[in-house]
């Protein structure tokens, strides 16, 4: 009987190192989602009086970017928020775009940090990189349902004493995109990093006269803003991807200094949320909508490295010269490898 028991306790000592092990090594099951929220704005040409000079009309693009990482409950375990601003997209009573593309910053409200110079104006002395990182760290350990709750007064900003003393800005697009990337979460296993970037580019085009039987163009400005959404394994292989585009094309205004599109009918949804309504597929030489060549990009990837991912062939136009890429993705791709590279540069370690 002695030998049994002694056979028991060792077997005993094994399940119970056994659950210890696993205890210790068994990864925390999180999600990671991104959302974004699109706004635009804009006024006209304001002509000069006695006293005021001539004020240029101008369109405005906000893209708000929240990414979010949450535990099997629930909770935030962590977030940023950033904005991609393409602010004062200027055109005069002429027709003619006023803006300076070539000088024109294309860094987030993260990216510009001291250089936003929102600080001497803050009431409370702080920087847009600053306020930001301070809200997205008091919601850690809270709910989706939570945040939604936070109480925001009529300008968008926290009601709360605590979230205002670190963050006076408005928070409401902040809400609407967090809400998104609570929704757009996807679970991943084995994750050691997890990064999110962003790339914009702004076009312009002058107002175009009458010619024959040509009508008359008016003029318009443009704003593409490339997000990417990257986890990572221990040995720098993709495991889950997201690439979209905030687009904000024919922001257009007349020859007299006025915008022309109706911004109340405009539809302030990505390229993959317009999902089929985007309209590529009649377009495209495969056949497939913008959304389902980006989830085939998507797919493609996993599994490679940054230098595997960046050793795609593209031609001049940005399009992928390899044919098995081709037959599931005719677009141009160059943008998703800028952002994802620059998303696997800045990713962070999972804890």
């Amino acid at each position: 009987g002695n030998e049994m028991k002694k056979l028991l306790v060792s077997l005993l000592t094994l399940v119970m190192l056994t659950e210890s092990l696993s205890a210790c090594t068994a990864a925390k099951v999180y999600s990671y989602g991104v959302g974004t929220v699109i706004e635009v704005s804009a006024s006209d040409y304001v002509p000069a009086t006695d006293t005021v000079a001539a004020k240029d009309g101008k369109y405005g693009v906000n893209v708000d970017i929240v990414s979010v990482v949450l535990d099997s409950k629930g909770k935030v375990v962590s977030c940023t928020w950033d904005i991609a601003q393409a602010s004062n997209l200027k055109f005069n009573n002429v027709g003619v775009h006023t803006t300076d593309l070539a000088a024109y910053v294309l860094k987030t409200k993260l990216e510009k940090g001291a250089d936003y110079g929102m600080k001497g104006a803050s009431a409370i002395g702080k920087e847009w990189f600053e306020q930001s990182a301070v809200l997205t760290n008091y919601i850690v350990g809270m709910t989706a349902e939570e945040v939604a709750a936070i109480a925001i007064n009529d300008a968008g900003e926290a009601t709360s004493a605590d979230i205002l003393a670190g963050t006076t800005i408005g928070i409401d697009s902040f809400k609407a995109a967090f809400a998104k990337a609570v929704a757009n979460a996807v679970e991943t296993k084995k994750v050691a990093k997890y990064g999110v970037a962003t790339m914009f580019a702004v076009s312009g085009s002058d107002f175009v006269p009458a010619a024959g039987e040509v009508a008359a163009k008016d003029g318009k400005y443009g704003v593409n803003v490339d997000v990417v959404k990257v986890t990572l394994d221990k040995d720098g292989k993709i495991l889950n991807v997201v690439w979209d585009i905030a687009q904000t094309s024919n922001l257009k205004f007349n020859d007299a200094g006025i915008h022309t599109t109706d911004l109340a009918a405009y539809v302030l949804k990505t390229k993959a949320e317009k999902g089929d309504a985007y309209g590529m597929k009649g377009a495209s030489a495969i056949g497939k909508e913008w959304f389902e060549q980006a989830a085939f990009l998507e797919t493609y990837v996993i599994g490679k490295t940054l230098a595997e991912v960046k050793a795609i062939e593209l031609n001049d136009a940005g399009e992928a010269t390899n044919a098995d890429i081709k037959a599931g993705a005719s677009i141009g791709i160059e943008t998703f490898i800028a952002t994802l590279e620059k998303a696997i540069e800045a990713a962070v370690e999972v804890k």
